[in-house]
């Protein structure tokens, strides 16, 4: 049904728009201690008390739109790929904890 894929695009518009806020705030995602707990306390924590648009806009500061999607649609795909191989380098660089 139409209503599903509805769901499915603003869904995908608040990945890209929170993984951009990340990315901006933060610098990076994988392995960074603040996700976890900025997203259980932004997205998870307040559950159906909150309508959706309200949860995206009150963690990135700005009403859920498709731009952050269309940056990375708008990318090349050489250019994309060499800009995550770099993400990746640099990750496995990073020291872990044991």
């Amino acid at each position: 049904a139409s209503c599903y894929y509805h769901g499915y695009v603003l869904a995908e518009m608040a990945v890209h728009q929170t993984r951009e806020y990340f990315l901006e705030k933060e610098g990076y995602i994988v392995d960074n201690p603040t996700v976890g707990p900025t997203l259980e306390k932004s997205y998870w924590e307040p559950g159906n008390s909150a309508a959706f648009l309200d949860l995206v806009k009150d963690l990135t500061g700005k009403p859920l739109t498709g731009d952050a999607w269309i940056k990375e649609l708008s990318t090349p795909v050489n250019s994309l790929k060499a800009s995550e191989k770099d993400d990746y380098d640099a990750a496995v660089a990073k020291p872990h904890p044991a």
